[in-house]
């Protein structure tokens, strides 16, 4: 099976929204997805105080930028820092955020860990938003589900089709604004390596983050890891399943703001 061609392709996700995306129907229905999940659901903020105008915020697993788009839209002044590791990402990342004020966003095109290093990614060519380090983590019901979408199994074979991708690996303290005295939220929705990107943040960092929600995928009792970290550094936590995921996929969002 052929792959589509590689031009970007414009989706309407609102009556007053176009994104670029990859092109063909796999990618337009994730942007739909995703525009849902974050707009209209609020899966990201629900729990969490409001925003400031001014507000900085760091999203760590930025994809095609909806949810920068989300903040932009709330928050008139924002300052933000998109990070998304995948070049083919991260350009679209770039093109959907161009309309922004100049001066208000940086784009950081790495993955974040621990430590800085070299990484290589399972970089879905049609569905982005699931591009991993850590493609065994993936749930065997999710991808049964995902190919049963298609009634052609070759069909279902490029839907879910991979590349390896080898990409720089930065930690989160190196993204954030140093000139910032307050981070009033750090979003982490990066497929696996939550951990590893919280474990990035220095110790001297910790008190101007206001609030973090990480999507914790919970395996290996990672969600009470991600809330003992968070409460050690004087978060008070909220835990739920997303709005659009079946608690079977055993995705959770944690929320974390200042007691």
């Amino acid at each position: 099976m052929g792959h589509e061609g590689t031009d970007p392709a414009r989706v309407r996700v609102a009556d007053d929204l176009e994104v670029l995306t990859r092109p063909g129907p796999w990618a337009a229905g994730e942007a739909h997805y995703l525009y849902h999940e974050i707009f209209t659901h609020d899966d990201y903020l629900r729990d969490l105080p409001p925003l400031r105008p001014d507000a900085v915020v760091v999203d760590a697993g930025a994809n095609i930028g909806l949810f920068a788009l989300r903040v932009a839209g709330l928050c008139p002044d924002a300052r933000l820092v998109v990070v998304e590791p995948v070049p083919a990402t991260c350009a679209l990342l770039r093109a959907n955020l161009a309309g922004l004020a100049p001066g208000s966003v940086r784009v950081v095109e790495a993955a974040l860990g621990r430590r800085d290093g070299r990484a290589v990614l399972t970089a879905y060519r049609h569905l982005s938003a699931n591009s991993t380090g850590r493609p065994w983590e993936k749930p065997a019901h999710w991808v049964a589900e995902m190919r049963e979408t298609q009634t052609d199994p070759r069909l279902a074979d490029e839907m879910l089709s991979t590349d390896l991708v080898e990409v720089e690996v930065v930690r989160l303290s190196s993204v954030l604004p140093p000139e910032a005295p307050r981070i009033d939220l750090v979003k982490v929705d990066v497929e696996g390596a939550e951990l590893e990107v919280l474990h990035g943040i220095d110790e001297r960092d910790w008190p101007r983050i206001a609030a973090l929600v990480v999507e914790v995928h919970d395996v290996d009792d990672r969600v009470r890891e991600v809330e003992r970290l968070l409460t050690r550094h004087g978060f008070e936590c909220g835990r739920r399943v997303p709005a659009m995921m079946s608690p079977d996929l055993r995705h959770h969002i944690v929320t974390a703001a200042r007691a």
